[in-house]
């Protein structure tokens, strides 16, 4: 919340504001009202607040001219924080009835002596952050001073107690109620008439030009007069409406917007396009009165239950409906199992289900019925349905809508309400949203109050359709704490989820689409919750039920929504996983957890007044919800309108294993989460002012790739820093127009959560599930859900229009973009020409995502079940290929049936670092392949396939040995290939139609990645920077290389040098159960600099555990390798890769000394905690900064040598000690301070004394 009026900025209050609070508290020619905090003011932060804003002029930053806290309650300790509005209304005279919703409490205002009217300025923030506030309440106790308060008078009213004399009323408490149309500028809307169109048209330029462009420039003024001049009775009915300020509100602005309104709405092709049962398919239908119905036949279309899509019994279903439907062969039946041909035909029928998009989304067949009522009189429909269904429409169409570029966005607030007013007797406001035009600023503020509509698959609108409801707007929410009376109607809601086919909204639980069994548990864990409120008085659980209406009553208005919570004692286990503040003491006891919050869609976007008024009953001052990546998590429908916790970004070593464990509850179990673990998804409301943060542009990103995944990730918490500074001062939400296009079922893979290993029980080390990805990029699956956020397009791209700036996709679907990012590398493959223009056959496997693993374990599951001789041929070099020799000879396969052909490997030296090769283990792998009994063949390179004619599989695999060039022809049941390959032809063929300028299969781009289309940017192993670089730029960190590329598109605002500098690293499985990770840090400097197989090498084996240390020249450490068996994450080490040796506790000394005979042991001692911290790298800058004023001293005043090292040494520990002192509650061990011995020596001394 930023504002800027005549100068005067007024902003959200962070801890960083402190010092400049504190000198205005101090400022002798100050006013103010409510009670002043004594200094210093950190306590003030420790205290529960809706608002804490500043205001100061643009001018004169570090002088503030006010401050002002609000809340929803006032500041005063007599009542319970949930019992002021109700003393207020039964106390003093009030004419109207304020309540927690529409009322926020004024506590605490401090302003510069002469500027006592500023005060109008921080109140009409509040009115206009706070739409549903309509009164702003400032209590005066009895011992303040009534002349404290006087300058509100002239914007509020004084109540006094209804019991209270006049000669009581001076030391009697009294309220200030300040309502909002009595300070809010007056808006007034009137219809447009012809000699407004050039303050519309300029108005409309300034988002839409092209308009003026079309149409000319008296285009407004012509459609009006078209308008008044055919009006004919069945016409439909259009308004354009202008907004209007009876003032001028700033810099001469007068006219605040426009709107273009009709009431010809298509009822009956938006109802056969979109679904809108919900919204009762836009037609009037009044209970009680005579009713018609019209049916037609529909196409609709679900997601199919994203639970157990890959699991074995799915599989066994779809293998019986291949068998039994006959498709692999007219002789092939169900008791010829061991049959080859039904093998193959298995595999083809894997493959093609999981990459279809029926296996993800099922389209019917469906009858839709129109209910509406019959026009007084008649009593049959009309035969023109279209007509009689659009005389029955219940909503109007908004076909423009704009702001003046100088007015507030939430002026659209106010103008949807007058949209409402023009049609007093509709329900619905319809909007449509071209594909293919970037929205403008007022369009993002408006769409927050309109529900998107999902369309049929054969809809035949092009656009997308936005519903918005009046109650949305003119419906009193309240919020209650629930009574026996309303169990049935919560019983219901929930209920009602599963047996919705079509969800409007996105914030419904993942869980809860269709699937009954799950419901019946949220229904069981609802009842026990609810007896044990009514039975125990003490019960921890806390049930509010939300309502909607204009009734006095609250039994009269209807329920949208109920929340259930309890208090929240998991934060220390929350804090090594994620990105949060230190605990503090005032928030130990006052975190609450949300189980369930269900709420109707049409009043999510109030999340903010709800949050607020159950944090006050229940007096939490921050709320968390959980969601599991594996269990049940029970539903949340405002999980948007939270803030997303960030995973740690680097993995700790904690020492004690960084896992969360819920606490259970004494009288229920939570479905069996209290097991801990360390995937899950945590979102939080701190009660802060929600803000919307991120990038307004447009992008279109094609791949899933893992800079693709950490791209979106640094997207989505752009806002979040180190210091956690805005975590701290609003409720974060991330904003984004963010597009992605993936093969069909890779992302329903990727956060697929139901598949189980046969041979693995958990999966924690399966194949399938590792994966082999950085952890910054794994955690953007296990403990986020960017589905959330992204949009998901799944496809394949046929075209790039650079002109047009249009991506065509094969099923015909068209993405615009403003700019486009191809970050579609491959890992593993062969180019389309081995395959010969044909797709690739059955028994052909690349393992480039998850979904390709779990399609490779049920094809090696079907192969060693079936009675039929197999050999598997797994092609290709790299840790990655050993990892998926040790999959399948621990999942059933039988080492003599299983081929490994290692391509030949030149000897040249290792110029570039790669975590995913590995030279020197290479032998010692071989080795281990051998004895295990696999077929081996070295140095030897693929020549070609030999397909069956029948079925176009592999029947025979050929290759050529080095240097004999030989010829070895090997039988052939499956083909792994691991052979690395940048770009797959498909994708180099789209490129090099759309004229980007290529080299030997390289996307050429510049140092800003940026190619030869200034809109269209590349990234990954598969580009080609020009001006070729002195540094490494492959194989380096997809972190880094996605915020690289973020911060060339202005998207990210860090330092960013051009090289490359953050360690990569490989981790997996070797043969015989060892564990792998290999860790290294791109080479600054190629030209001129030693390869890596020059570098000095340290080497420990001790207990089972392998570790390698590369230190190059400048003894910094280039690389780290460990193999051991010990079943443990060792993600840490990335801490240490790229530091001095000295830093690192002198290791290399050490080591040459003998000192260290294990270093998986070293790199676990208590020092590494301090390089592990998050602020470490704040204490080495500021060790820089010590050293280098001393540099520039001792060259002036030529002091000697030893003198200048042992100062420079002390002044280094002095920082040290102060680091870990202002961080100790951080660690885990107890470092010692000196102020700790000298606590002893005291000790000491007073144990003598008393003996």
């Amino acid at each position: 919340m930023v504002t800027l009026t005549d100068n005067i900025v007024i902003n959200v209050a962070g801890i960083q504001d402190v010092k400049r609070m504190e000198n205005l508290y101090e400022a002798k020619d100050t006013w103010h009202f409510g009670f002043k905090e004594t200094l210093p003011l950190e306590i003030l932060f420790c205290k529960s607040h809706a608002y804490r804003l500043l205001l100061y002029d643009n001018q004169e930053f570090h002088k503030l001219l006010a401050f002002g806290t609000f809340c929803n309650h006032p500041d005063v300790p007599v009542l319970a924080n949930d019992m002021w509005v109700y003393w207020l209304n039964n106390r003093f005279c009030l004419d109207f009835t304020i309540s927690l919703i529409n009322t926020i409490f004024f506590n605490f205002f401090i302003c510069k002596q002469n500027l006592t009217s500023i005060i109008e300025k921080i109140i009409l923030e509040i009115f206009y952050s706070e739409h549903k506030v309509n009164y702003i309440v400032v209590v005066r106790p009895p011992e303040f001073s009534s002349a404290q308060y006087e300058p509100l008078k002239a914007f509020g009213k004084c109540y006094y107690p209804k019991d209270s004399t006049i000669a009581e009323m001076a030391t009697a408490p009294s309220i200030f109620v300040i309502h909002r149309w009595d300070i809010m500028p007056v808006l007034t809307f009137r219809k447009a008439l012809p000699e407004d169109n050039d303050d519309i048209v300029e108005m409309i330029d300034s988002e839409d030009p092209h308009l003026r462009k079309e149409y000319g420039d008296f285009y407004i003024a012509e459609h009006l007069l078209d308008v008044d001049g055919s009006k004919e009775e069945g016409k439909a009915t259009e308004h354009i409406i202008v907004a209007e300020f009876e003032e001028e509100v700033s810099q001469g602005v007068k006219g605040a917007g426009l709107m273009w309104l009709s009431d010809d709405v298509d009822v009956e092709q938006l109802a056969t396009s979109f679904h809108l049962e919900r919204l009762g398919n836009l037609a009037k239908y009044t209970p009680g009165l005579k009713h018609a119905r019209f049916e037609y036949d529909v196409v609709s279309a679900e997601h199919r239950s994203l639970k157990s899509l890959y699991t074995t019994s799915k599989m066994n279903e779809i293998f019986q409906e291949l068998v039994s439907s006959g498709l692999a062969d007219p002789h092939i039946n169900e008791k010829n199992y061991s049959s080859k041909k039904l093998l193959f035909a298995k595999f083809q029928h894997i493959f093609d289900e999981l990459r279809s998009a029926k296996y993800y989304y099922y389209a019917y067949k469906d009858k839709l019925t129109i209910s509406f009522d019959l026009p007084e009189g008649e009593t049959s429909p009309y035969e023109n349905r279209a007509q009689c269904l659009a005389k029955m429409s219940n909503a109007f169409l908004l076909k423009m809508f704009h702001l003046h570029a100088l007015v507030r966005p939430e002026y659209t607030f106010f103008s949807l309400s007058a949209m409402f007013g023009a049609f007093p007797d509709l329900d619905y406001c319809v909007t449509m949203v071209e594909n293919t035009v970037l929205m403008t600023s007022c369009q993002r503020e408006l769409l927050r109050f309109f529900l998107p509509i999902y369309f049929r698959p054969n809809c035949t609108v092009e656009g997308n359709v936005f519903v918005a409801n009046r109650s949305t707007l003119f419906g009193e929410i309240r919020v209650l704490r629930m009574k026996k009376e309303e169990v049935d109607e919560i019983r219901n809601i929930i209920s009602a989820q599963s047996t919705i086919k079509h969800s409007n909204t996105h914030g419904a639980g993942e869980e809860s689409t269709g699937v009954d069994n799950y419901t019946d548990e949220v229904l069981q864990l609802f009842n026990v919750i609810y007896e044990d409120i009514c039975d125990n008085i003490d019960s921890e659980f806390s049930c509010f039920t939300i309502r909607c209406g204009q009734s006095k009553w609250n039994t009269d208005c209807p329920m949208v929504g109920f929340i259930i919570l309890r208090p929240f004692l998991g934060y220390a286990d929350l804090w090594k996983l994620f990105m949060l503040p230190r605990d503090q003491f005032n928030l130990t006891y006052n975190r609450g957890e949300v189980l369930i919050f269900k709420l109707h869609p049409f009043f999510q976007m109030w999340s903010s007044n709800i949050f607020r008024t159950v944090a006050l009953y229940d007096d939490y001052q921050e709320l968390y919800y959980i969601n599991y990546f594996s269990g049940v998590s029970l539903p949340n429908d405002l999980t948007y309108n939270m803030m997303p916790l960030e995973p740690r970004r680097m993995k700790k070593n904690t020492f004690t294993g960084a896992v969360f464990r819920r606490r259970s509850s004494k009288l229920l179990n939570l479905h069996g989460v209290e097991k801990a673990t360390s995937r899950l998804r945590v979102f939080c409301y701190n009660l802060m002012p929600t803000k919307r943060l991120g990038a307004q542009q447009s992008l279109l990103i094609m791949g899933f790739s893992e800079i693709s995944r950490a791209f979106m990730r640094i997207i989505v918490f752009a806002w979040n820093t180190h210091d956690l500074y805005k975590f701290m001062k609003f409720n974060c939400l991330p904003m984004m127009d963010l597009t992605i296009v993936v093969p069909q079922g890779v992302v329903e893979a990727a956060y697929d959560r139901d598949f189980r290993c046969d041979y693995c029980g958990d999966g924690r080390n399966c194949y399938v599930n590792t994966g082999n990805d950085h952890p910054y990029v794994r955690d953007s699956t296990q403990r986020l859900d960017m589905r959330h956020w992204v949009r998901f397009v799944p496809g394949t791209v046929k075209k790039i229009d650079r002109e047009m700036q249009i991506v065509d996709l094969v099923d015909g679907c068209k993405l615009h973009y403003e700019k486009l990012l191809i970050l579609d590398d491959m890992k593993f493959g062969f180019e389309d020409s081995e395959f010969e223009g044909r797709q690739p056959p059955v028994n052909y496997v690349v393992n480039n995502y998850r979904l390709d693993r779990i399609i490779f374990y049920h094809k090696l599951r079907e192969t060693v079940q079936s009675d039929e001789p197999y050999n598997i041929i797994v092609y290709g070099y790299g840790i990655a290929a050993y990892e998926c020799l040790h999959f399948m000879v621990t999942h059933g396969c039988q080492t003599k049936n299983i081929t490994y052909v290692q391509p030949h490997l030149s000897t040249a030296p290792e110029d570039q670092g790669n975590p995913c090769i590995d030279a020197l283990l290479d032998p010692i792998i071989l080795e281990m392949l051998g004895d295990l009994g696999v077929t081996i063949y070295v140095s030897t390179n693929f020549s070609r396939f030999h397909f069956h004619g029948g079925d176009y599989s592999i029947q025979q695999v050929e290759f050529t040995t080095v240097p004999r060039k030989n010829k070895i022809v090997l039988d052939c049941t499956l083909f792994v290939n691991y052979n690395f390959i940048n770009m797959s032809s498909a994708l180099e063929n789209i490129i090099a139609d759309a004229g980007i300028e290529m080299a030997d299969r390289n996307i050429l781009v510049n140092t800003r990645f940026c190619t030869s289309d200034p809109n269209i940017y590349a990234a990954g192993r598969n580009i080609s920077i020009r001006p070729l670089p002195n540094y490494q730029f492959i194989h380096t960190s997809p972190q880094e290389s996605a915020e690289k590329l973020a911060f060339e598109l202005d998207m990210l605002k860090i330092v960013m040098q051009p090289r490359f500098i953050k360690p990569n690293m490989f981790t997996g499985m070797l043969p015989m159960g060892y564990h792998i990770i290999k860790i290294i840090q791109p080479k600054p400097l190629i030209i001129g600099q030693l390869p890596a197989d020059f570098t000095e090498n340290m080497t420990t084996y001790d207990d089972g555990d392998f570790v390698r240390i590369r230190l190059n020249l400048k003894m910094i450490v280039t690389e780290i390798v460990c193999v051991t068996k010990k079943d443990t994450r060792l993600y840490y080490l990335e801490y240490f890769c790229g530091k001095h040796a000295k830093l690192l506790n002198d290791v290399r000394n050490r080591y040459k000394a003998g000192w260290i005979t294990n270093f998986f042991n070293f790199f676990q001692q208590p020092w590494t905690e301090l390089i592990m911290h998050d602020r470490f790298e704040d204490l080495q800058l500021k060790n820089r900064r010590v050293l280098l004023s001393m540099l520039l001293m001792t060259q002036k005043n030529a002091e000697p040598r030893s003198s200048v090292e042992q100062e420079q040494r002390k002044k280094l520990e002095e920082n040290v000690i102060d680091f870990v002192r202002t961080y100790r509650q951080d660690f885990y061990h107890e470092f010692a301070l000196p102020e700790d011995l000298n606590c002893a020596k005291n000790f000491e001394l007073f144990a003598g004394v008393s003996e």
